[in-house]
């Protein structure tokens, strides 16, 4: 790596090995151990570029250490927690739930004790980015978390890592909600013989228009879900295979020549008309 722009690349090609190794394992504990395998290696080539890298601009640095570095740790503290949770998970139903609530508890216990940065992250705020996403150049311990004497201050900012744990704690936060609810659904169902489906009647457009829709909201894992992971979540939860064609709708979309968001249009309209219905 040279410049900056050869770091995003670094990014983008970790990103498509990571997604090799989630779309051919299935299981929880390989996925974990394989990208935390990936991660381990591919932080070394990018900590020595880091070391002796000079950002164009502040902006520059603010923008790696803040969105680029933090999402690629934020993988590695994801699936060591995931490595050890799956593999100190009891056996029974009941003690499998109290197990996923007590991790559930320990997030919650570290967003109350980083109330502050958490209400940062929270906001998408900028204002402190400077304070918090550019290196120093000497260890002020009056200033400073004590920690950070063991670091080397070329390789990390005072909150990046911060950052990278809010990350993985969102993301982790939804996988034991699934897990917790998917025990309790299956222990509810457990004497039912029928079993109810969800499926999409739609065309496959209007779902990939909705699926772009929430993508762009922000409002799933705080933005931080990949749009082909989405879209493959809600293809499974509508028994409809998306992921290889999502890219092609979306450019059927954009190249619409009347209203591209004609789908999102009339979800609008058919509420509004309902509601107005109802008065």
């Amino acid at each position: 790596m040279g410049n900056c722009g050869q770091s995003i690349n670094f990014f983008s090609e970790f990103e498509k090995e990571y997604q090799n190794i989630k779309s051919i394992n299935s299981d929880d504990i390989l996925i974990a151990s394989k990208v935390i395998s990936l991660i381990e290696r591919e932080s070394k080539k990018l900590f020595k570029w880091l070391k002796k890298h000079k950002f164009n601009s502040p902006d520059e640095e603010i923008y790696f250490f803040k969105d680029l570095k933090p999402i690629f740790i934020s993988k590695l503290i994801y699936y060591k927690a995931i490595l050890n949770i799956e593999t100190n998970l009891p056996t029974s139903r009941k003690n499998k739930i109290k197990f996923y609530e007590e991790e559930l508890n320990a997030i919650q216990e570290y967003t109350i004790k980083n109330k502050k940065f958490y209400e940062y992250y929270r906001a998408r705020a900028s204002y402190k980015d400077s304070v918090y996403f550019l290196r120093s150049v000497e260890k002020n311990i009056l200033k400073r978390d004590c920690s950070l004497i063991n670091y080397d201050l070329r390789l990390c900012t005072t909150h990046d890592y911060s950052m990278a744990t809010m990350i993985a704690n969102d993301i982790l936060t939804n996988y034991l909600e699934n897990k917790i609810e998917e025990l309790e659904r299956n222990g509810s169902n457990a004497n039912r013989t029928t079993n109810q489906t969800l499926n999409w009647t739609g065309n496959k457009i209007d779902l990939v228009e909705l699926i772009y829709a929430l993508h762009l909201s922000k409002k799933i894992n705080n933005g931080y879900t990949d749009i082909k992971e989405l879209a493959t979540n809600l293809g499974k939860m509508f028994n409809l295979d998306l992921e290889d064609n999502i890219y092609r709708w979306y450019i059927d979309i954009k190249n619409r020549k009347t209203v591209r968001s004609k789908f999102i249009n009339q979800l609008s309209e058919g509420l509004e008309n309902h509601l107005l219905q109802e008065e």
